[in-house]
């Protein structure tokens, strides 16, 4: 099965009836065709002489938009490692036939070796090495320091990166033997880009007895949310465990004495991992416990929150 059937696309091609009114130098590159994928009307350009330079193949597209105002891509049969690296980074589509399908405007990228939709949500751990990212102040991310920070295996790391470079949002290079990964885009640019990936590092919630409250424990939910803003604090207060240290805990699925009973968050990674005082957890996993929060009032200070943090107006 290759890339296209993986993904479910439909394509279908036809002439394109604007040819003649391009300047020859682009008729003699490309054969352009109209293309239908899933109903998205497009721009098909196959090269029929040498490939040209990223900075004449924009200039080409943008004289071909002007003709017809439709997303492009190209139609490759082969290409390099560098010349894919390129386009992905400046964000070119293309379909490498029976191997990539690049299409940032139907927001997918898929290979013959594994696929990455936009309805896929991050592994555990590719979502652990994102929020690393978000913490470094580097332009670099090495995948020798997510191993060391995250305290992950080599193979779980590199697992992570690839789903994270499968995005379309980040390039993998090599400093010697150390792999790193790059991103041309600002940190806000980037959570908004990959937003649709994320998902709330909660499994399932209950309620425990105070007295079963212990140190593998750390307040989570709208009791730090009161930490880190204006909103006032909760009457139960909210904590965050990761599932593998709940083993012998009782957990209720309801709410029986807000006074001698607090709620529990059961998370799929430790929620200290990040937490700078080991008394909150971090904001930017809290704020993704909030991500399907409704409520106005949680959602503007879940919002001013992610503002402080990625525009650096306070140390979190």
């Amino acid at each position: 099965m290759n890339a296209i059937e993986i993904l479910g696309l439909s394509i279908q091609f036809s002439p394109w009836d604007k040819q003649n009114k391009l300047p020859l130098y682009i008729t003699n590159t490309f054969l352009i065709q109209k293309a239908n994928i899933n109903g998205i009307l497009c721009l098909a350009l196959t090269p029929q002489d040498e490939f040209p330079n990223i900075s004449s193949l924009k200039k080409q597209m943008k004289k071909i938009q002007e003709l017809e105002n439709l997303p492009i891509f190209l139609k490759l049969d082969f290409m390099t490692d560098y010349r894919k690296t390129s386009l992905v980074q400046n964000e070119i589509s293309f379909i490498l036939t029976d191997k990539m399908v690049y299409l940032p405007f139907m927001y997918t990228l898929i290979t013959n070796e594994h696929h990455f939709a936009i309805n896929e949500k991050l592994t555990k751990f590719s979502q652990l090495i994102f929020i690393w990212i978000l913490y470094q102040n580097d332009k670099k991310y090495y995948m020798s320091n997510a191993i060391k920070d995250l305290h992950i295996s080599n193979m779980t790391a590199s697992r992570g990166f690839r789903q994270l470079i499968n995005t379309g949002l980040f390039i993998e290079y090599k400093d010697g033997r150390n792999i790193y990964l790059i991103t041309k885009y600002e940190k806000k640019e980037l959570i908004d880009k990959i937003s649709p990936y994320l998902k709330s590092p909660i499994i399932y919630t209950g309620y425990i007895d105070k007295k079963d409250i212990n140190e593998n424990m750390i307040i989570s939910g709208e009791t730090a949310l009161s930490h880190y803003s204006f909103i006032s604090t909760p009457q139960v207060t909210t904590y965050a465990i990761e599932k593998i240290n709940t083993k012998n805990i009782n957990i209720y699925n309801e709410l029986i004495d807000s006074k001698n009973q607090v709620r529990l968050e059961v998370w799929f990674y430790n929620p200290y991992i990040f937490s700078n005082d080991n008394q909150y957890v971090d904001a930017i996993s809290l704020i993704l416990t909030l991500i399907d929060n409704q409520d106005e009032r949680i959602a503007y200070e879940r919002d001013q929150l992610l503002d402080a943090i990625l525009n650096h107006k306070e140390d979190l």
